[in-house]
């Protein structure tokens, strides 16, 4: 997994949390973690494909990442 704000890759060792059901019946999942480099929260959701109640925290496979603007250094 790649960090969205410094691109450093790691291995991810996120955190999940069920959210609910969408329109299709299926749970959706909220994703985060912190950066082991740089500290930026890491959020994503993912949703479930096969009408899981569980789904394993390190599998990211599937998830889409929030993402925001990065900041720009100042000078």
């Amino acid at each position: 997994m790649e960090c969205p704000t410094c691109l450093t890759k790691f291995h991810p060792k996120m955190n999940n949390a069920l959210v609910g059901r969408n329109r299709r019946n299926s749970s959706i999942f909220l994703y985060f973690q912190l950066c082991p480099e740089c500290e930026e929260p890491i959020v994503g959701v993912k949703e479930a494909t096969g009408g899981e109640i569980y789904m394993n925290p390190n599998n990211v496979d599937g998830l889409i990442p929030l993402t925001k603007e990065r900041r720009k250094k100042l000078q």
